[in-house]
C-alpha cells in the first residue's frame, strides 16, 4: 500500500504542477496581450494580408517542394531537411511532409527573410519587433481521417507563423487553416485542457474541452495570400481535407524578447535517428 500511495501522490504531485506551471504561462501570456496595441489582430489572434507572392513565384516554390520532397524525412544540405510526419510515431497528420529552413537552399526564400517582408508585416501589428527562425514548406495532403484536431503551439512564450498559400485554397475540401478567434485569450480554457490532457496523458497542448468551435474560421484565398497567426491560439488544419493538396510557405519566428536564435529542429529527430 505504502508503494501505492507513493505513486498516486507523486501523480497528483505532477499534475499540480502541471496546472501551476499553466496558471503562470497563461499568465505571463496576457499581461503580454494587455500591454499590445488594440487591432484586429491582436484581438482575433489572425490576420490576413492578400496578394504577398505572385503566382508565378507560389508555382515555382510548388515545383521546388515537389522536386525535393521524398516520402522519407531526409538532410538536403546543412540545416535544411525534410519532415515527413507519417514516419512520426503519434500517428497524427500522416499526410503532412514538410522542408525546414529552406530558406538555406533558395534564394528566392532567403531573401524574404533578409528584406524582414514578413517580420514588418508582425511588427506594424504587435508594436514591437520579431524575428524569424526560418521558413519552411509544408505539403498537405488530402487527409480526413488524421488531422489533429484544435491545438496550441505553446501557452508562453509566443509563437508566431505566416502561412503563405502557394495553392488556391476556395473551400473547406482545400484544407484551409483554421483558427477560432480571440482564443489565444482564452486563458482558463487553455488551462483547464492542460489538466485534463496531464490526467488523460494525451497531447499537452490539444484543446478538446471548453473550446468555443462554433466560431472557428477557415482561412480561405487564393495563392500567394498571407495568414499572419499566433500560436498560443486555437487552431487546426481543415479536417474536411479532400480536394487537392495545399502547399504553404510557412514562416516560423517570435517577438525579439523571446528569440534564442534559429534554425528550425522540429521533426529533425526522424532525420538524424535516435
Amino acid at each position: 500500500m505504502t508503494g501505492l500511495r507513493c505513486d498516486a501522490v507523486d501523480g497528483l504531485r505532477r499534475r499540480w504542477m502541471i496546472a501551476r506551471d499553466a496558471v503562470r504561462l497563461n499568465r505571463r501570456a496576457r499581461a503580454e496581450w494587455q500591454a499590445r496595441p488594440d487591432n484586429a489582430f491582436t484581438t482575433d489572434g489572425y490576420a490576413v494580408v492578400p496578394d504577398l507572392l505572385d503566382r508565378a513565384e507560389c508555382e515555382r516554390l510548388v515545383a521546388l517542394a515537389d522536386d525535393l520532397l521524398t516520402e522519407s524525412s531526409r538532410v538536403i544540405s546543412g540545416n535544411c531537411y525534410t519532415w515527413v510526419k507519417a514516419q512520426a510515431a503519434h500517428g497524427r497528420n500522416t499526410q503532412v511532409r514538410e522542408i525546414l529552413n529552406v530558406n538555406e537552399v533558395d534564394p528566392g526564400v532567403a531573401a524574404l527573410l533578409d528584406e524582414r517582408v514578413v517580420q514588418r508585416e508582425f511588427e506594424a501589428r504587435l508594436g514591437e519587433p520579431v524575428e524569424l527562425y526560418g521558413f519552411s514548406i509544408q505539403v498537405d495532403g488530402t487527409d480526413t481521417r488524421t488531422k489533429r484536431g484544435f491545438h496550441v503551439d505553446t501557452l508562453h512564450p509566443p509563437v508566431l507563423k505566416a502561412f503563405i498559400y502557394l495553392t488556391d485554397v476556395h473551400d473547406e475540401a482545400d484544407g484551409p487553416y483554421t483558427i477560432i478567434p480571440g482564443s489565444h485569450r482564452h486563458y482558463v480554457r487553455k488551462a483547464i485542457n492542460d489538466f485534463i490532457n496531464a490526467v488523460s496523458s494525451s497531447g499537452r497542448r490539444d484543446m478538446h474541452h471548453v473550446v468555443a468551435d462554433r466560431r472557428q474560421t477557415p482561412v480561405l484565398g487564393p495563392a500567394g495570400t498571407m495568414i499572419l497567426s499566433t500560436q498560443d491560439a486555437m487552431h487546426k488544419g481543415g479536417s474536411e481535407h479532400s480536394g487537392r493538396p495545399r502547399y504553404a510557405l510557412i514562416a516560423h519566428g517570435t517577438t525579439a524578447r523571446h528569440f534564442a536564435g534559429g534554425p528550425l529542429t522540429e521533426g529533425r529527430a526522424l532525420v538524424e535517428g535516435p
